[in-house]
């Protein structure tokens, strides 16, 4: 089979990834300029512009004007990776029918370990922020709100690839999650289930912030499939 040739600009925008995701160019340098990527590469202006749009579209160098200029290497941030990872997740879900059960078991593998870090790991400042979580979602009936205190509990963990790994299956359960449809006392076992876990923490326990933990996300998951029944999204 005759091998495919690849654009002029993939090829480009690959070597200047793999110098990147090698460490070669690092987070904020500025990459060398158009006329230095030109002359080092013999392509042309328009192959070299295409190669940098197909590397900002993946987030992977911005480019701003003036003197000072240029474009850069892109510094990781969590919230831009997971945006994108989200869509991916979701697509999954829907082409490969990911059930409940399996996004719960991310979730049960990363945040019950996550639970245990925090008690070892939190600072005064994320306990504080954790509370104002709790005592804002016990004015809410919605996801949203219950989830941030997930997403404290994971930030608190000292690890940003449990974050990474967990935010967009948070966003695909929430596509899933119809709010009329849970049971009446789902809300207030939620809340006690969140201060439980939060008290562990509080306190440096990880074994009981662990225990707490896997517990409450066993009941959502009961809570899920219920609902994902009563949708008709789950069989």
């Amino acid at each position: 089979m005759a091998e495919v040739k690849l654009p002029a600009y993939e090829v480009v925008a690959s070597e200047i990834r793999r110098r990147i995701l090698s460490g070669e160019f690092a987070p904020g340098e500025r990459l060398p300029s158009e006329a230095e990527l030109i002359e080092s590469s013999g392509n042309s202006r328009s192959t070299i512009r295409e190669a940098m749009r197909t590397l900002a579209s993946e987030n992977l160098v911005f480019t701003t004007r003036g003197t000072t200029g240029g474009t850069f290497v892109a510094s990781p941030d969590v919230a831009t990776i997971t945006s994108h990872l989200e869509h991916s997740v979701a697509l999954m879900a829907a082409a490969l029918e990911v059930t409940v059960e399996q996004l719960m078991d991310v979730r049960q593998l990363t945040e019950v370990h996550a639970a245990g870090h925090a008690a070892s790991h939190r600072s005064q400042e994320q306990m504080e922020a954790m509370r104002r979580s709790v005592e804002s979602a016990a004015l809410e009936t919605d996801y949203a709100g219950h989830q941030d205190f997930h997403m404290q509990i994971l930030q608190a963990s000292g690890n940003p690839m449990l974050e990474l790994v967990c935010a967009p299956v948070f966003r695909v359960l929430s596509r899933r999650f119809v709010p009329e449809r849970t049971a009446s006392d789902f809300w207030e076992t939620s809340q006690a289930d969140h201060r439980a876990i939060m008290a562990a923490i509080e306190s440096q326990d990880s074994l009981a912030a662990m225990s707490r933990m896997q517990r409450h996300l066993h009941r959502l998951e009961d809570a899920y499939k219920e609902m994902a029944l009563l949708t008709g999204t789950e069989q």
